[in-house]
C-alpha cells in the first residue's frame, strides 16, 4: 500500500515537473503569463460647427492580453469619452473635455450645442466648448427603440428634433414637453439619407444614379449625383459627381451640421439661393 501511494506522489511530481518544463520550454522563466498592454482609443466625428472647426468623440480604451497555453486572454477598459474641438485646417485643438463614462452616444444639432445620451436612454445637451447638463424626466413613449440604433439626430422645428433610426422608424423629441415619442409611419422623409430643418423649412438630401448607363468597353458607366429638395419648392437642385469639382462615384451624403459630407470632400447649403454652395467645396484629401 505504501509503495503504491508513493507511486501516485512520484507521478505526480513527475507531471508538475512536466507541466512545468513545457512553461519554460514556450514562454521562458518567467513565473506568470506574459501580459501586453495596447492602445486602442479611437476618435468618431460628430460634426462640424461653423466654418472651420470640427467636433470629435475621442474614445479612450486600452487593452490587456495574456498570453495562455490555448490562446490569449484579452479584455478591454474603457477611461470614457472626450469631447474634441480642432480647427480642421490647421489641425490645431481648441477645446477638450474631461474623460466621461457617462455618455454613449453624440450628436451636434447646430454650431454651439451636442445632444448626448446613454443606453439608459437620459438625454444631456452640452454645449461645445462648455458644460453639459442633464435633460431631466424625459419621456419615451410610442415605437420602442433603443440609443444603440439612433443614426443621425437633426433639428425639425423651433423646439424639437427628429430621431433617425431605421427605413421604417423615427422619433421626435419634443424638447418643450421632454417626451421623445417613436414612429413607424412614413413622413415623407424616411427614404432620405438625410434630413434637416432650416429657418422653418425642412430639407432632404439623397443620393441618386442615372438609370440610363452607358456600355463600355464590357463595363456599364452611370452618372450619379445627389439632390436636395425642401418642404416648399420640390427638387431644388442637383449635384452631378461626374468628376465636377473633384467628386465621383456612388457618394452618400449626409449632413454634419455646417457642411453636408461627401465622403472626402465638404459642401454647404446656401439657403438663401435654396441650392448646393457650390463654391464652399472643400476637398479633404
Amino acid at each position: 500500500m505504501k509503495n503504491l501511494l508513493k507511486k501516485f506522489e512520484i507521478e505526480g511530481l513527475l507531471a508538475i515537473l512536466a507541466l512545468a518544463f513545457a512553461c519554460i520550454s514556450m514562454w521562458g522563466c518567467s513565473s506568470v503569463w506574459d501580459e501586453t498592454m495596447e492602445d486602442v482609443s479611437y476618435s468618431k466625428l460628430i460634426g462640424y460647427s461653423g466654418d472651420s472647426l470640427a467636433v470629435w468623440a475621442h474614445l479612450k480604451n486600452e487593452e490587456t492580453c495574456l498570453a495562455k497555453p490555448l490562446g490569449d486572454d484579452c479584455s478591454v477598459r474603457k477611461y470614457g469619452t472626450a469631447i474634441i474641438v480642432e480647427n480642421f485646417y490647421t489641425h490645431e485643438r481648441v477645446w477638450e473635455s474631461d474623460y466621461l463614462k457617462k455618455f454613449d452616444y453624440y450628436d451636434i444639432i447646430d454650431d454651439s450645442t451636442l445632444i448626448a445620451m446613454n443606453y439608459s436612454k437620459d438625454v444631456y445637451f452640452w454645449s461645445i466648448m462648455g458644460d453639459y447638463k442633464k435633460i431631466k424626466d424625459v419621456k419615451w413613449a410610442g415605437i420602442e427603440f433603443e440609443v444603440g440604433d439612433i443614426d443621425g439626430i437633426r433639428k425639425w422645428g423651433k423646439d424639437s428634433l427628429r430621431i433617425a433610426v431605421s427605413s421604417e422608424t423615427y422619433g421626435i423629441f419634443d424638447i418643450k414637453s421632454r417626451t421623445i415619442v417613436g414612429y413607424s409611419d412614413d413622413d415623407g422623409y424616411q427614404d432620405c439619407s438625410d434630413r434637416w430643418e432650416k429657418n422653418g423649412v425642412k430639407y432632404c438630401i439623397n443620393p441618386f444614379m442615372e438609370e440610363e448607363g452607358e456600355y463600355i468597353n464590357h463595363n456599364w458607366y452611370f452618372d450619379y449625383g445627389m439632390i436636395l429638395r425642401n418642404s416648399q419648392i420640390d427638387f431644388i437642385d442637383t449635384l452631378w459627381f461626374n468628376g465636377d469639382y473633384g467628386l465621383s462615384g456612388a457618394l452618400i451624403p449626409y449632413k454634419l451640421n455646417s457642411y453636408i459630407s461627401l465622403g472626402d470632400a465638404l459642401i454647404r447649403v446656401d439657403y438663401e439661393a435654396h441650392s448646393f454652395d457650390r463654391s464652399s467645396i472643400i476637398k479633404l484629401n
